[in-house]
């Protein structure tokens, strides 16, 4: 079995690791008890909820103040488009409904390799502020069903070919971890493999269990063939 080329991404601000901090946006009525993970940002002081229309899929909700639909991913039925929020004071909120895992961050349809240069939400608010104008250069990521995590990290191992290749993980016994999300997605078929310690977990999206699969103070082996595979961890450290 080969050691991989695994690539681990503290989801940056600063090139060291994202601090989830604050409201996702100071507008009223953002679905905060739908919402999972999320990305989001002030892209501007002001927005016309008109101008945000041609980059929806379907529109779900529209009011005075805000308007919330779904940005169309190549790769994905409707049933799986992110949800957008954006309101009239410039926010643009990216969000996944709660009952997905966080590795639904994962750009598996445009990621070939390598450095992983955006995420599924982060495309999703590109989308929207291309249309509309703006930045999107302060992106900031939450997750509301996890309001005590306050650090995420990305993990990527890529294979493609018939070979094992492995990377492991250890969360430490004074982190308090949330959630342990994983994702495979195949090259070849019924050929692609991902494993948890020696046992398959098939490919999509889905979470380990903290106390029954991911136990903290556990070094983990994931083994990965003809496949990507993700592991996202939001977790908090102890205060130094």
């Amino acid at each position: 079995m080969n050691k991989g080329h695994t690539l681990t991404v503290f989801v940056v601000l600063f090139g060291i690791v994202l601090l989830f901090a604050g409201s996702a946006c100071a507008a009223v009525d953002f679905p905060a008890d739908e919402a999972g993970i999320s990305a989001y940002v002030k892209a501007k002081d002001s927005i016309s909820l008109n101008n945000v229309k041609p980059s929806l899929a379907t529109i779900e909700r529209e009011t005075e103040d805000y308007i919330i639909g779904t940005v169309a991913l190549s790769g994905y039925v409707e049933t799986q488009y992110p949800h957008v929020y954006v309101s009239t004071d410039g926010w643009v909120v990216a969000y996944f409904p709660n009952d997905r895992p966080s590795s639904w961050l994962f750009p598996w349809y445009s990621y070939s390799g390598g450095a992983i240069a955006t995420t599924t939400l982060a495309d999703t608010v590109d989308t929207v502020v291309d249309q509309v104008g703006g930045s999107s250069n302060d992106l900031k990521y939450y997750n509301f069903k996890y309001p005590d995590a306050t650090r995420m990290m990305l993990i990527i191992e890529n294979e493609d070919s018939n070979v094992w290749t492995h990377f492991k993980v250890k969360i430490p016994e004074t982190f308090t971890p949330y959630e342990v999300a994983w994702s495979f997605s195949c090259y070849h078929g019924s050929h692609c493999s991902f494993q948890l310690d020696g046992v398959s977990k098939g490919y999509g999206y889905g979470v380990f269990g903290l106390s029954s699969e991911f136990e903290k103070g556990v070094e983990h082996t994931l083994n990965v063939k003809y496949g990507r595979a993700g592991l996202v961890l939001l977790y908090d450290e102890p205060s130094s």
